[in-house]
């Protein structure tokens, strides 16, 4: 009961310091004087991802027996494991598209604010964007909504839903403009589902990480074609 009870507080903590994290990024430099947005762009990307780094090195520690263990299991069963889990990423991907075709057709010319926010950013720092999707988000996201959520909900559906909901609102509601905005919660929230179903039939976090990472590349190689080069 106490290991529960010890669990829940561990996953409650995680989840709750990406909050703290997101709205208290830029404290640091304001404790010193200063003003995050009289930065270079250099400046600001090399701040961002030193600060990144930081908070991903705290969630390895917090989790590091566990990652560990998942680690060594998931190198050596690499092949199996991609073979066997590659399937779902193809299932998540496929009703993304699916459900994003559906709401354009309900409403024509509608796009996630989220999406518009990530083009517009790609544009100015493309290398920090790609680097920050591609990478840190897999590892930070899976961490915190997977295997965070994972230590408060012992029950599998309920652990599924809630992962996935949450990781799905987050991505919509800090930059929702109007009510159609809110319906994108929908195929954001897919791949939360399926990358919290992958950690409850493997037992591995670094099963819905990969899938992440895989999903981000690519997404974000289609993005860079075609604002770059189309």
């Amino acid at each position: 009961m106490k290991k529960d009870l010890k669990r829940m507080i561990i996953g409650i903590c995680v989840v709750l310091s990406y909050f703290i994290y997101s709205y208290f990024q830029t404290v640091p430099l304001e404790l010193i004087g200063i003003d995050y947005n009289d930065l270079s762009l250099n400046s600001k990307v090399f701040y961002l991802m030193t600060t990144e780094l930081i908070y991903l090195l705290i969630l390895f520690y917090v989790f590091k027996d566990q990652i560990k263990k998942n680690f060594k299991d998931f190198k050596n069963n690499f092949k199996a494991y991609i073979s066997k889990y590659m399937q779902y990423w193809a299932l998540a991907f496929s009703l993304m598209l699916i459900s994003n075709m559906f709401i354009v057709t309900l409403f024509p010319n509608s796009v996630a604010t989220n999406q518009e926010i990530v083009n517009s950013n790609l544009m100015v720092a493309p290398f920090y964007m790609i680097i920050s999707a591609v990478v840190f988000a897999p590892f930070l996201e899976e961490i915190i909504f997977r295997l965070g959520f994972r230590y408060i909900f012992k029950t599998d559906t309920l652990f599924i839903i809630a992962s996935g909901l949450v990781f799905g609102s987050l991505h919509v509601i800090g930059s929702y403009q109007n009510l159609v905005n809110l319906i994108y919660v929908i195929p954001y929230s897919i791949p939360g589902f399926v990358f919290a179903y992958t950690l409850v039939k493997s037992q591995n976090i670094f099963i819905p990480i990969s899938l992440h990472l895989f999903h981000n590349g690519i997404m974000m190689f289609v993005q860079v074609i075609l604002l770059f080069f189309i």
